[in-house]
Protein backbone atom coordinates (compact mmCIF):
# COMPACT_ATOMS: atom_id res chain seq x y z
CA UNK A 1 0.00 0.00 0.00
CA UNK A 2 1.46 3.18 -0.91
CA UNK A 3 0.38 6.77 -0.69
CA UNK A 4 0.21 10.31 -2.07
CA UNK A 5 2.46 11.24 1.15
CA UNK A 6 4.79 8.48 0.59
CA UNK A 7 3.99 6.17 3.44
CA UNK A 8 4.76 2.35 2.22
CA UNK A 9 2.99 -0.20 4.09
CA UNK A 10 3.61 -4.39 3.29
CA UNK A 11 1.97 -7.75 4.68
CA UNK A 12 3.22 -11.12 3.47
CA UNK A 13 -0.30 -11.96 4.36
CA UNK A 14 0.67 -13.84 7.24
CA UNK A 15 2.95 -12.09 10.18
CA UNK A 16 5.11 -9.60 8.71
CA UNK A 17 4.43 -6.30 8.23
CA UNK A 18 6.88 -3.06 7.44
CA UNK A 19 5.55 -0.04 7.88
CA UNK A 20 8.04 2.90 5.66
CA UNK A 21 7.76 6.78 6.38
CA UNK A 22 9.34 9.53 5.25
CA UNK A 23 11.92 11.32 7.60
CA UNK A 24 9.53 14.14 7.59
CA UNK A 25 7.48 12.48 10.30
CA UNK A 26 10.59 12.20 12.55
CA UNK A 27 9.15 12.95 16.05
CA UNK A 28 6.05 13.27 14.48
CA UNK A 29 4.35 9.78 15.03
CA UNK A 30 3.47 7.58 17.80
CA UNK A 31 2.27 4.13 18.70
CA UNK A 32 4.21 0.34 18.99
CA UNK A 33 6.49 1.58 15.70
CA UNK A 34 8.11 4.67 18.25
CA UNK A 35 8.14 8.19 17.27
CA UNK A 36 10.76 7.73 14.08
CA UNK A 37 13.21 9.90 16.16
CA UNK A 38 16.35 8.52 15.25
CA UNK A 39 16.51 7.13 19.28
CA UNK A 40 15.91 3.69 20.04
CA UNK A 41 15.91 4.54 23.76
CA UNK A 42 12.81 6.64 23.74
CA UNK A 43 10.48 4.00 21.81
CA UNK A 44 8.63 2.57 24.91
CA UNK A 45 6.62 5.32 25.43
CA UNK A 46 2.78 4.81 26.33
CA UNK A 47 -0.29 5.95 24.84
CA UNK A 48 -0.61 8.13 28.50
CA UNK A 49 2.91 10.19 27.64
CA UNK A 50 4.69 8.11 30.03
CA UNK A 51 7.40 5.83 29.38
CA UNK A 52 8.45 2.34 30.53
CA UNK A 53 10.72 -0.69 30.14
CA UNK A 54 7.73 -3.52 29.96
CA UNK A 55 7.52 -4.75 25.95
CA UNK A 56 4.35 -5.97 27.49
CA UNK A 57 2.85 -3.31 28.99
CA UNK A 58 4.11 -1.26 26.32
CA UNK A 59 2.37 -3.20 23.58
CA UNK A 60 -0.73 -3.51 26.05
CA UNK A 61 -0.90 0.38 26.17
CA UNK A 62 -1.56 0.72 22.32
CA UNK A 63 -4.53 -1.57 21.98
CA UNK A 64 -7.28 0.46 20.37
CA UNK A 65 -10.35 -1.88 20.42
CA UNK A 66 -11.61 -4.73 21.91
CA UNK A 67 -11.43 -8.05 20.20
CA UNK A 68 -13.95 -10.74 21.99
CA UNK A 69 -12.32 -13.53 23.54
CA UNK A 70 -8.92 -12.16 22.62
CA UNK A 71 -6.14 -12.30 25.25
CA UNK A 72 -3.49 -9.83 26.14
CA UNK A 73 -1.58 -12.98 26.70
CA UNK A 74 1.17 -13.99 29.84
CA UNK A 75 1.26 -10.65 32.23
CA UNK A 76 2.95 -12.13 35.17
CA UNK A 77 5.02 -14.58 35.69
CA UNK A 78 6.12 -14.98 31.71
CA UNK A 79 8.47 -17.50 30.27
CA UNK A 80 11.86 -16.38 29.97
CA UNK A 81 14.37 -18.24 27.28
CA UNK A 82 17.14 -19.63 29.49
CA UNK A 83 20.51 -19.84 28.31
CA UNK A 84 20.60 -23.64 27.59
CA UNK A 85 17.75 -23.31 25.06
CA UNK A 86 19.09 -20.02 23.60
CA UNK A 87 22.29 -22.08 22.74
CA UNK A 88 20.03 -24.69 21.67
CA UNK A 89 17.49 -22.63 19.58
CA UNK A 90 20.52 -20.77 17.81
CA UNK A 91 22.52 -23.43 16.12
CA UNK A 92 21.99 -24.05 12.63
CA UNK A 93 18.94 -25.74 12.93
CA UNK A 94 16.64 -23.35 13.87
CA UNK A 95 17.72 -19.64 14.13
CA UNK A 96 21.65 -19.98 13.90
CA UNK A 97 21.82 -19.66 9.74
CA UNK A 98 20.59 -15.40 10.99
CA UNK A 99 24.36 -14.80 12.00
CA UNK A 100 26.26 -17.58 10.75
CA UNK A 101 29.77 -16.43 8.78
CA UNK A 102 29.97 -17.60 5.61
CA UNK A 103 26.42 -18.82 5.33
CA UNK A 104 23.87 -17.89 3.40
CA UNK A 105 23.26 -14.65 4.64
CA UNK A 106 26.13 -12.94 5.24
CA UNK A 107 26.60 -11.16 2.45
CA UNK A 108 24.46 -8.92 4.34
CA UNK A 109 25.47 -8.92 7.29
CA UNK A 110 27.59 -5.46 6.50
CA UNK A 111 24.02 -3.85 5.58
CA UNK A 112 21.52 -5.26 7.66
CA UNK A 113 22.09 -5.69 11.23
CA UNK A 114 21.10 -9.49 11.91
CA UNK A 115 21.30 -9.23 15.74
CA UNK A 116 17.42 -7.91 16.39
CA UNK A 117 16.37 -10.34 14.24
CA UNK A 118 18.11 -13.13 16.31
CA UNK A 119 17.02 -11.91 19.27
CA UNK A 120 13.26 -12.35 17.93
CA UNK A 121 13.92 -15.18 16.15
CA UNK A 122 15.01 -17.05 19.70
CA UNK A 123 12.14 -15.29 21.48
CA UNK A 124 9.62 -16.78 19.21
CA UNK A 125 12.10 -20.10 19.13
CA UNK A 126 11.18 -20.50 23.02
CA UNK A 127 7.84 -19.42 23.08
CA UNK A 128 7.10 -21.91 20.60
CA UNK A 129 9.49 -24.90 21.00
CA UNK A 130 11.28 -24.63 18.18
CA UNK A 131 8.40 -25.19 15.98
CA UNK A 132 9.98 -24.80 12.29
CA UNK A 133 7.55 -22.76 10.62
CA UNK A 134 8.39 -20.40 13.19
CA UNK A 135 11.30 -19.89 12.97
CA UNK A 136 11.16 -20.35 9.31
CA UNK A 137 9.20 -16.74 9.63
CA UNK A 138 11.72 -14.97 11.07
CA UNK A 139 14.38 -15.56 9.05
CA UNK A 140 12.32 -14.81 5.66
CA UNK A 141 11.94 -11.48 7.53
CA UNK A 142 15.67 -10.83 7.49
CA UNK A 143 16.06 -12.49 4.20
CA UNK A 144 13.20 -9.85 3.01
CA UNK A 145 15.24 -6.85 4.70
CA UNK A 146 18.33 -7.91 2.52
CA UNK A 147 16.26 -7.88 -0.52
CA UNK A 148 14.71 -4.43 -0.08
CA UNK A 149 18.51 -3.33 0.39
CA UNK A 150 19.52 -4.76 -2.67
CA UNK A 151 21.65 -7.53 -1.42
CA UNK A 152 21.99 -10.93 -3.20
CA UNK A 153 21.29 -13.13 -0.87
CA UNK A 154 22.45 -17.29 -0.97
CA UNK A 155 19.95 -20.18 -1.24
CA UNK A 156 18.90 -20.59 2.52
CA UNK A 157 15.77 -22.60 1.94
CA UNK A 158 16.22 -26.63 0.93
CA UNK A 159 14.03 -29.69 1.28
CA UNK A 160 14.39 -30.17 4.80
CA UNK A 161 14.88 -26.85 5.87
CA UNK A 162 11.88 -24.14 5.46
CA UNK A 163 10.83 -25.53 2.57
CA UNK A 164 7.85 -23.38 0.58
CA UNK A 165 5.03 -25.38 -1.13
CA UNK A 166 3.46 -23.57 -3.50
CA UNK A 167 0.12 -23.47 -4.89
CA UNK A 168 -0.94 -25.17 -8.81
CA UNK A 169 0.88 -23.29 -11.81
CA UNK A 170 3.40 -21.82 -9.57
CA UNK A 171 7.00 -22.38 -8.50
CA UNK A 172 9.58 -20.67 -5.76
CA UNK A 173 12.20 -18.20 -6.81
CA UNK A 174 14.28 -17.02 -4.35
CA UNK A 175 14.90 -13.61 -6.62
CA UNK A 176 11.96 -13.34 -8.68
CA UNK A 177 10.70 -9.86 -9.88
CA UNK A 178 8.86 -7.30 -7.15
CA UNK A 179 6.22 -6.24 -9.63
CA UNK A 180 5.52 -10.13 -11.11
CA UNK A 181 3.10 -9.90 -14.61
CA UNK A 182 -0.39 -9.95 -14.05
CA UNK A 183 -3.46 -10.48 -15.88
CA UNK A 184 -4.46 -7.09 -14.80
CA UNK A 185 -1.27 -5.54 -16.56
CA UNK A 186 -2.59 -7.32 -19.96
CA UNK A 187 -4.63 -4.36 -20.75
CA UNK A 188 -3.46 -1.13 -18.86
CA UNK A 189 -0.23 -0.17 -17.01
CA UNK A 190 -0.33 -1.36 -13.09
CA UNK A 191 0.84 0.80 -10.58
CA UNK A 192 3.42 -1.26 -8.95
CA UNK A 193 6.23 0.25 -7.80
CA UNK A 194 9.59 -2.23 -7.50
CA UNK A 195 10.05 -0.99 -3.90
CA UNK A 196 13.10 -3.83 -4.37
CA UNK A 197 15.26 -5.27 -6.80
CA UNK A 198 13.77 -8.77 -6.29
CA UNK A 199 11.79 -10.98 -3.78
CA UNK A 200 11.44 -14.72 -3.10
CA UNK A 201 8.36 -16.16 -3.23
CA UNK A 202 5.94 -18.50 -5.60
CA UNK A 203 6.00 -16.89 -9.08
CA UNK A 204 3.96 -18.07 -12.13
CA UNK A 205 4.93 -20.86 -14.41
CA UNK A 206 5.78 -19.81 -17.92
CA UNK A 207 2.66 -19.16 -19.91
CA UNK A 208 0.45 -18.38 -16.21
CA UNK A 209 -0.55 -14.87 -15.06
CA UNK A 210 -1.79 -14.15 -11.44
CA UNK A 211 -5.41 -13.94 -11.47
CA UNK A 212 -5.85 -12.41 -8.17
CA UNK A 213 -4.49 -14.80 -5.62
CA UNK A 214 -4.28 -17.88 -8.46
CA UNK A 215 -1.83 -18.26 -11.63
CA UNK A 216 -4.16 -18.90 -14.84
CA UNK A 217 -3.25 -18.97 -18.13
CA UNK A 218 -2.62 -16.68 -20.23
CA UNK A 219 -6.53 -17.08 -22.06
CA UNK A 220 -8.29 -17.59 -19.25
CA UNK A 221 -7.45 -14.22 -17.55
CA UNK A 222 -9.97 -11.77 -16.77
CA UNK A 223 -11.25 -8.47 -16.69
CA UNK A 224 -10.50 -4.71 -16.08
CA UNK A 225 -13.34 -2.20 -15.75
CA UNK A 226 -13.56 1.18 -13.99
CA UNK A 227 -9.51 -0.23 -13.09
CA UNK A 228 -10.49 -2.64 -11.33
CA UNK A 229 -9.87 -6.64 -12.31
CA UNK A 230 -12.64 -9.44 -12.21
CA UNK A 231 -12.00 -12.55 -12.96
CA UNK A 232 -13.54 -15.10 -15.53
CA UNK A 233 -17.23 -15.80 -14.46
CA UNK A 234 -17.64 -13.26 -11.50
CA UNK A 235 -20.54 -11.28 -10.74
CA UNK A 236 -19.88 -7.65 -9.36
CA UNK A 237 -21.96 -4.79 -8.32
CA UNK A 238 -19.89 -1.22 -9.60
CA UNK A 239 -22.81 0.90 -8.74
CA UNK A 240 -22.54 2.35 -4.77
CA UNK A 241 -26.47 1.69 -5.21
CA UNK A 242 -26.68 -1.33 -6.38
CA UNK A 243 -28.31 -0.42 -9.25
CA UNK A 244 -26.25 -2.87 -12.09
CA UNK A 245 -24.80 -5.76 -11.73
CA UNK A 246 -22.21 -7.07 -13.97
CA UNK A 247 -20.20 -10.32 -14.98
CA UNK A 248 -17.01 -10.90 -16.79
CA UNK A 249 -17.38 -12.85 -19.70
CA UNK A 250 -14.51 -15.36 -20.67
CA UNK A 251 -13.87 -13.79 -23.60
CA UNK A 252 -12.65 -10.81 -21.45
CA UNK A 253 -15.92 -8.67 -22.07
CA UNK A 254 -17.97 -7.20 -19.23
CA UNK A 255 -22.10 -7.81 -19.44
CA UNK A 256 -24.12 -5.45 -17.24
CA UNK A 257 -27.80 -5.26 -16.46
CA UNK A 258 -30.05 -3.13 -14.38
CA UNK A 259 -30.90 -4.49 -10.91
CA UNK A 260 -32.22 -3.16 -7.89
CA UNK A 261 -32.32 -5.07 -4.05
CA UNK A 262 -35.15 -6.84 -3.10
CA UNK A 263 -37.26 -6.25 -0.02
CA UNK A 264 -35.19 -8.20 1.90
CA UNK A 265 -32.06 -7.18 0.91
CA UNK A 266 -30.09 -4.01 1.39
CA UNK A 267 -26.93 -2.36 -0.50
CA UNK A 268 -23.80 -2.41 1.12
CA UNK A 269 -20.27 -4.12 1.19
CA UNK A 270 -20.25 -7.28 3.38
CA UNK A 271 -16.70 -8.95 3.49
CA UNK A 272 -15.30 -6.49 1.19
CA UNK A 273 -17.94 -7.06 -1.63
CA UNK A 274 -20.27 -4.72 -2.89
CA UNK A 275 -24.05 -6.09 -3.35
CA UNK A 276 -27.28 -6.71 -2.17
CA UNK A 277 -26.85 -8.69 0.65
CA UNK A 278 -29.81 -10.31 3.73
CA UNK A 279 -31.30 -7.57 6.16
CA UNK A 280 -31.64 -11.11 8.10
CA UNK A 281 -31.54 -14.38 8.49
CA UNK A 282 -33.35 -17.30 9.75
CA UNK A 283 -32.27 -19.84 12.67
CA UNK A 284 -33.59 -23.65 12.59
CA UNK A 285 -33.20 -25.30 15.95
CA UNK A 286 -32.71 -28.36 17.18
CA UNK A 287 -32.67 -28.28 20.99
CA UNK A 288 -32.34 -31.33 23.60
CA UNK A 289 -34.01 -34.73 24.10
CA UNK A 290 -36.44 -34.36 20.94
CA UNK A 291 -37.78 -30.04 20.35
CA UNK A 292 -36.81 -27.40 18.18
CA UNK A 293 -38.24 -24.81 15.98
CA UNK A 294 -38.21 -23.85 11.96
CA UNK A 295 -37.29 -20.98 10.31
CA UNK A 296 -40.50 -19.61 10.20
CA UNK A 297 -41.03 -20.08 14.19
CA UNK A 298 -42.69 -23.13 14.31
CA UNK A 299 -42.42 -25.63 17.31
CA UNK A 300 -40.64 -29.20 16.49
CA UNK A 301 -41.44 -32.33 18.49
CA UNK A 302 -39.73 -35.32 17.45
CA UNK A 303 -39.08 -38.53 19.26
CA UNK A 304 -37.84 -40.98 17.05
CA UNK A 305 -34.04 -42.45 16.20
CA UNK A 306 -33.87 -42.07 12.58
CA UNK A 307 -31.63 -40.40 10.18
CA UNK A 308 -34.15 -36.97 9.11
CA UNK A 309 -33.76 -34.47 6.25
CA UNK A 310 -33.50 -31.06 8.01
CA UNK A 311 -33.27 -28.78 5.04
CA UNK A 312 -32.84 -28.87 1.22
CA UNK A 313 -32.48 -26.42 -0.85
CA UNK A 314 -35.77 -26.57 -3.30
CA UNK A 315 -35.36 -24.59 -6.90
CA UNK A 316 -32.23 -22.53 -7.40
CA UNK A 317 -33.52 -18.81 -6.72
CA UNK A 318 -33.79 -15.61 -8.79
CA UNK A 319 -31.30 -15.63 -12.09
CA UNK A 320 -29.19 -12.87 -10.59
CA UNK A 321 -28.52 -14.32 -7.08
CA UNK A 322 -28.36 -17.96 -7.18
CA UNK A 323 -28.27 -19.92 -4.53
CA UNK A 324 -25.83 -22.37 -2.81
CA UNK A 325 -27.19 -26.09 -3.46
CA UNK A 326 -27.01 -28.02 -0.13
CA UNK A 327 -28.53 -30.32 2.11
CA UNK A 328 -28.29 -30.70 5.90
CA UNK A 329 -29.42 -34.58 7.66
CA UNK A 330 -29.54 -35.45 11.36
CA UNK A 331 -28.87 -39.04 12.74
CA UNK A 332 -30.51 -39.12 15.88
CA UNK A 333 -30.60 -42.10 18.65
CA UNK A 334 -31.93 -43.02 21.73
CA UNK A 335 -29.93 -41.54 24.97
CA UNK A 336 -30.18 -41.56 28.49
CA UNK A 337 -33.92 -42.80 29.86
CA UNK A 338 -34.87 -43.09 26.24
CA UNK A 339 -34.55 -39.69 25.01
CA UNK A 340 -33.62 -38.72 21.67
CA UNK A 341 -29.96 -37.72 21.10
CA UNK A 342 -28.34 -36.15 17.82
CA UNK A 343 -25.34 -38.42 16.66
CA UNK A 344 -24.36 -37.38 13.52
CA UNK A 345 -25.20 -34.41 11.30
CA UNK A 346 -24.00 -34.61 7.27
CA UNK A 347 -23.71 -31.63 5.26
CA UNK A 348 -23.63 -32.13 1.84
CA UNK A 349 -22.68 -29.03 -0.46
CA UNK A 350 -20.29 -28.71 -4.02
CA UNK A 351 -20.45 -32.85 -3.90
CA UNK A 352 -18.31 -32.99 -0.64
CA UNK A 353 -20.08 -34.78 2.49
CA UNK A 354 -18.88 -33.52 6.03
CA UNK A 355 -20.15 -35.28 8.87
CA UNK A 356 -20.53 -34.19 12.43
CA UNK A 357 -20.51 -36.85 14.59
CA UNK A 358 -21.69 -37.05 18.51
CA UNK A 359 -18.02 -35.89 20.61
CA UNK A 360 -15.21 -34.45 18.44
CA UNK A 361 -15.34 -36.09 14.94
CA UNK A 362 -15.27 -35.01 11.62
CA UNK A 363 -15.30 -36.96 8.55
CA UNK A 364 -15.01 -35.53 4.73
CA UNK A 365 -16.09 -38.29 2.58
CA UNK A 366 -15.84 -41.21 5.05
CA UNK A 367 -12.23 -39.79 5.90
CA UNK A 368 -11.53 -38.62 9.42
CA UNK A 369 -9.99 -35.08 9.79
CA UNK A 370 -8.84 -32.90 12.59
CA UNK A 371 -9.81 -28.99 12.52
CA UNK A 372 -9.85 -26.39 11.01
CA UNK A 373 -10.66 -27.72 7.65
CA UNK A 374 -10.56 -25.53 4.74
CA UNK A 375 -12.24 -27.24 1.27
CA UNK A 376 -13.51 -26.11 -2.23
CA UNK A 377 -10.91 -23.19 -2.17
CA UNK A 378 -12.61 -22.17 1.30
CA UNK A 379 -16.07 -22.19 0.53
CA UNK A 380 -16.55 -24.32 3.00
CA UNK A 381 -14.94 -24.05 6.23
CA UNK A 382 -14.99 -25.86 9.51
CA UNK A 383 -13.87 -24.94 12.97
CA UNK A 384 -13.40 -25.24 16.46
CA UNK A 385 -15.05 -22.03 18.40
CA UNK A 386 -15.37 -22.81 22.00
CA UNK A 387 -17.06 -25.62 23.07
CA UNK A 388 -18.93 -25.64 19.58
CA UNK A 389 -17.92 -26.56 15.97
CA UNK A 390 -18.82 -24.84 13.45
CA UNK A 391 -19.40 -25.24 9.53
CA UNK A 392 -19.78 -22.48 7.38
CA UNK A 393 -20.52 -22.19 3.47
CA UNK A 394 -20.11 -19.25 1.47
CA UNK A 395 -22.93 -17.43 1.08
CA UNK A 396 -25.09 -20.22 1.97
CA UNK A 397 -25.63 -22.15 5.72
CA UNK A 398 -23.84 -21.68 8.98
CA UNK A 399 -24.07 -24.79 10.84
CA UNK A 400 -23.47 -24.77 14.75
CA UNK A 401 -23.02 -28.11 16.87
CA UNK A 402 -22.44 -28.19 20.44
CA UNK A 403 -21.40 -31.88 20.15
CA UNK A 404 -24.21 -33.28 22.24
CA UNK A 405 -27.36 -32.10 21.86
CA UNK A 406 -28.03 -28.57 20.26
CA UNK A 407 -28.01 -27.79 16.45
CA UNK A 408 -28.70 -24.17 14.81
CA UNK A 409 -28.83 -23.75 11.52
CA UNK A 410 -28.40 -20.31 10.13
CA UNK A 411 -29.77 -18.97 6.61
CA UNK A 412 -29.86 -15.67 4.86
CA UNK A 413 -33.20 -14.65 4.27
CA UNK A 414 -32.45 -15.04 -0.20
CA UNK A 415 -33.53 -18.60 0.58
CA UNK A 416 -37.03 -17.70 2.10
CA UNK A 417 -39.33 -20.28 0.06
CA UNK A 418 -36.62 -21.90 -1.29
CA UNK A 419 -36.23 -24.63 1.07
CA UNK A 420 -38.10 -27.98 2.35
CA UNK A 421 -37.18 -30.44 5.55
CA UNK A 422 -38.04 -30.29 9.14
CA UNK A 423 -36.79 -26.83 9.23
CA UNK A 424 -39.95 -26.13 6.84
CA UNK A 425 -40.07 -23.69 4.00
CA UNK A 426 -39.25 -20.37 5.03
CA UNK A 427 -42.06 -18.73 3.68
CA UNK A 428 -42.63 -16.56 6.28
CA UNK A 429 -45.77 -19.23 7.02
CA UNK A 430 -45.19 -20.95 10.51
CA UNK A 431 -48.87 -22.64 9.51
CA UNK A 432 -47.90 -24.86 6.57
CA UNK A 433 -44.25 -25.94 7.88
CA UNK A 434 -46.03 -28.89 9.60
CA UNK A 435 -47.96 -30.12 6.64
CA UNK A 436 -45.88 -33.89 6.23
CA UNK A 437 -45.32 -34.57 10.38
CA UNK A 438 -41.47 -35.14 10.96
CA UNK A 439 -41.16 -38.94 10.35
CA UNK A 440 -42.23 -37.94 6.68
CA UNK A 441 -38.95 -36.64 6.45
CA UNK A 442 -36.80 -39.27 7.46
CA UNK A 443 -34.43 -40.89 5.22
CA UNK A 444 -33.19 -44.34 6.47
CA UNK A 445 -35.17 -47.24 7.57
CA UNK A 446 -32.72 -49.77 8.74
CA UNK A 447 -32.67 -49.99 13.06
CA UNK A 448 -35.01 -46.85 13.15
CA UNK A 449 -37.56 -46.36 15.62
CA UNK A 450 -39.81 -43.39 15.07
CA UNK A 451 -41.51 -43.17 18.14
CA UNK A 452 -44.09 -40.98 19.98
CA UNK A 453 -42.87 -36.80 20.80
CA UNK A 454 -41.07 -36.19 23.47
CA UNK A 455 -44.17 -35.37 26.24
CA UNK A 456 -45.99 -32.06 26.89
CA UNK A 457 -45.14 -30.54 30.00
CA UNK A 458 -48.15 -30.31 32.67
CA UNK A 459 -46.90 -27.44 34.87
CA UNK A 460 -47.18 -23.80 33.73
CA UNK A 461 -44.45 -23.04 36.42
CA UNK A 462 -41.34 -22.44 34.47
CA UNK A 463 -39.29 -24.17 38.02
CA UNK A 464 -35.60 -24.11 37.13
CA UNK A 465 -35.85 -23.62 33.46
CA UNK A 466 -37.17 -19.82 34.60
CA UNK A 467 -33.55 -18.58 34.92
CA UNK A 468 -33.62 -18.13 31.35
CA UNK A 469 -35.94 -15.98 30.87
CA UNK A 470 -35.27 -14.17 34.16
CA UNK A 471 -35.04 -10.05 33.61
CA UNK A 472 -32.56 -10.01 36.71
CA UNK A 473 -30.95 -13.89 35.86
CA UNK A 474 -27.22 -14.49 33.59
CA UNK A 475 -29.37 -14.61 30.25
CA UNK A 476 -30.81 -11.17 30.28
CA UNK A 477 -28.51 -10.02 27.69
CA UNK A 478 -29.51 -12.67 25.51
CA UNK A 479 -33.18 -11.72 25.57
CA UNK A 480 -32.89 -8.79 23.05
CA UNK A 481 -31.26 -11.70 20.44
CA UNK A 482 -32.93 -14.64 21.45
CA UNK A 483 -36.41 -15.43 22.42
CA UNK A 484 -36.03 -17.47 25.56
CA UNK A 485 -39.73 -18.84 25.69
CA UNK A 486 -38.79 -21.13 22.77
CA UNK A 487 -36.12 -22.41 25.04
CA UNK A 488 -38.31 -22.30 28.32
CA UNK A 489 -40.86 -24.25 26.89
CA UNK A 490 -38.46 -27.11 25.44
CA UNK A 491 -35.98 -27.34 28.62
CA UNK A 492 -39.84 -27.76 30.60
CA UNK A 493 -40.27 -30.68 28.24
CA UNK A 494 -37.01 -32.27 28.74
CA UNK A 495 -37.62 -32.20 32.28
CA UNK A 496 -40.67 -34.21 32.36
CA UNK A 497 -39.36 -36.61 30.38
CA UNK A 498 -35.90 -37.06 32.14
CA UNK A 499 -35.62 -34.71 35.05
CA UNK A 500 -32.55 -34.04 36.70
CA UNK A 501 -29.43 -31.71 36.79
CA UNK A 502 -27.43 -32.61 33.79
CA UNK A 503 -30.19 -32.48 31.07
CA UNK A 504 -30.99 -28.96 32.99
CA UNK A 505 -27.96 -27.78 31.81
CA UNK A 506 -28.00 -29.31 28.39
CA UNK A 507 -31.13 -27.14 27.98
CA UNK A 508 -29.49 -23.72 29.67
CA UNK A 509 -26.14 -24.58 27.56
CA UNK A 510 -28.35 -24.41 24.47
CA UNK A 511 -29.40 -21.06 25.07
CA UNK A 512 -26.30 -20.23 26.03
CA UNK A 513 -24.66 -20.97 22.24
CA UNK A 514 -27.77 -19.02 20.64
CA UNK A 515 -26.86 -16.03 22.70
CA UNK A 516 -23.47 -16.08 21.59
CA UNK A 517 -24.10 -16.95 18.05
CA UNK A 518 -26.24 -14.08 17.52
CA UNK A 519 -24.05 -11.47 19.51
CA UNK A 520 -25.54 -11.74 22.99
CA UNK A 521 -24.20 -10.74 25.71
CA UNK A 522 -23.91 -13.66 28.29
CA UNK A 523 -23.44 -13.15 31.94
CA UNK A 524 -21.56 -16.42 34.11
CA UNK A 525 -24.08 -18.60 34.38
CA UNK A 526 -22.58 -21.77 35.03
CA UNK A 527 -22.00 -21.57 38.64
CA UNK A 528 -25.00 -20.22 39.92
CA UNK A 529 -27.05 -23.22 38.26
CA UNK A 530 -24.54 -26.34 39.18
CA UNK A 531 -23.80 -26.75 35.43
CA UNK A 532 -19.86 -27.29 35.63
CA UNK A 533 -17.84 -27.19 32.38
CA UNK A 534 -15.10 -29.89 32.31
CA UNK A 535 -11.75 -29.07 30.21
CA UNK A 536 -9.10 -31.15 29.38
CA UNK A 537 -5.56 -31.33 30.80
CA UNK A 538 -3.61 -27.74 29.76
CA UNK A 539 -6.67 -25.42 29.37
CA UNK A 540 -9.31 -23.99 31.37
CA UNK A 541 -12.98 -22.44 30.95
CA UNK A 542 -13.73 -19.20 29.81
CA UNK A 543 -17.15 -17.32 28.96
CA UNK A 544 -15.77 -16.39 26.19
CA UNK A 545 -13.16 -17.75 24.39
CA UNK A 546 -11.78 -17.57 20.33
CA UNK A 547 -10.15 -21.25 20.16
CA UNK A 548 -9.88 -21.17 16.69
CA UNK A 549 -7.09 -18.37 16.99
CA UNK A 550 -4.50 -20.74 19.04
CA UNK A 551 -4.31 -23.64 17.28
CA UNK A 552 -1.05 -26.00 15.50
CA UNK A 553 -2.93 -24.95 12.32
CA UNK A 554 -2.43 -21.49 12.66
CA UNK A 555 1.33 -21.65 12.75
CA UNK A 556 1.29 -22.50 9.08
CA UNK A 557 -1.61 -20.85 7.86
CA UNK A 558 -3.76 -17.86 9.06
CA UNK A 559 -7.11 -19.86 10.64
CA UNK A 560 -10.60 -18.76 8.89
CA UNK A 561 -12.22 -18.00 12.26
CA UNK A 562 -15.85 -16.14 13.05
CA UNK A 563 -16.33 -13.22 14.47
CA UNK A 564 -18.02 -14.78 17.77
CA UNK A 565 -16.64 -15.91 20.90
CA UNK A 566 -18.50 -18.90 22.49
CA UNK A 567 -17.58 -20.41 25.97
CA UNK A 568 -15.50 -23.41 25.98
CA UNK A 569 -11.77 -24.30 26.96
CA UNK A 570 -8.98 -22.16 26.45
CA UNK A 571 -5.36 -23.68 25.90
CA UNK A 572 -3.12 -22.27 28.59
CA UNK A 573 -0.18 -20.25 27.60
CA UNK A 574 2.50 -22.39 25.94
CA UNK A 575 -0.28 -24.73 24.82
CA UNK A 576 -2.20 -25.00 21.01
CA UNK A 577 -4.82 -26.78 20.26
CA UNK A 578 -4.38 -29.69 17.72
CA UNK A 579 -7.56 -30.57 16.84
CA UNK A 580 -8.60 -32.68 19.84
CA UNK A 581 -6.39 -31.52 22.94
CA UNK A 582 -4.21 -28.51 23.87
CA UNK A 583 -0.47 -29.73 23.13
CA UNK A 584 3.15 -28.49 23.36
CA UNK A 585 3.91 -26.85 20.40
CA UNK A 586 6.53 -29.39 19.63
CA UNK A 587 4.15 -31.85 19.34
CA UNK A 588 1.83 -29.93 16.90
CA UNK A 589 1.46 -31.77 13.39
CA UNK A 590 2.41 -30.94 9.50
Amino acid sequence: LKTDFDLLVTFDWHSYARVFLPATYSGAVCGLCGNADGDPADDFSLANGSSTTNATQFGDSWKVAEVAGCAAGCVDNCRVCGEVEKRHYGGDKHCGLLVKKGGALATCHGVVDPAPFFSDCLFDACLYEGHQETVCRSLGAYAAACQEQGVAIGPWRSDDFCPMACPPNQHYELCGPSCPPTCHGQSQVELCQETTPCSEGCFCDPGFLKSGDRCVPVARCGCVFNGSYHQVGEDFVPCPRCSRRCRCRPDGTVECWPEACGEDQECGVKDGVRGCHPRACGRCQLLGAGGGGTFDGRRLRLGGSCTYRLVEVVGGGPEDLPLVDFTVEVEKERGEAGSSVVRRLTVAVGGVAVALERGVRWEVDGERHLLPLALAEGTLTVSQEGAHRVLQVRGGPKLLYDGDSYVVLTLPNTYGGHTRGLCGNFNGDPHDDLEELGDAWSTSTSNCTHGPPPPTCPTAEPGPCGVLSDPLGPFVGCHEVVDPQEHVATCLEDQCGQPGGATLCRSLQGYAAACQAAGGTLREWREATNCPFECPPDSSYELCVRSCDVTCAGLTTPPRCTSRCFEGCRCHDGFLFDGAECVPPDQCGC
